[in-house]
């Protein structure tokens, strides 16, 4: 929905005969927000093909940054 719920909808019929049911909560949490940016939902989740499990992107914290080591001149280090 607007607020980045995520929610489910009965479908029947097809075509000119479709009609769609009432719009129900499926996930209570905010996955928008979660990002802390206005994200679209369709990047931040997949569904399995029987439509029975969820895949949702959530942001890892992290308490301090990764380190990088940088190696300069390795080869010759490598032939000693």
């Amino acid at each position: 929905n607007s607020d980045g719920k995520l929610m489910t909808v009965d479908v029947k019929g097809s075509g000119s005969r479709f009609a769609a049911g009432v719009p129900k909560l499926l996930f209570e949490k905010n996955i928008a927000s979660s990002f802390g940016l206005n994200v679209r939902l369709a990047a931040t989740f997949d569904v399995s093909a029987d439509g029975q499990r969820f895949l949702i992107a959530v942001p890892v914290e992290e308490s301090s940054p990764a380190l990088i080591t940088v190696v300069l001149n390795w080869t010759a280090e490598a032939k000693r």
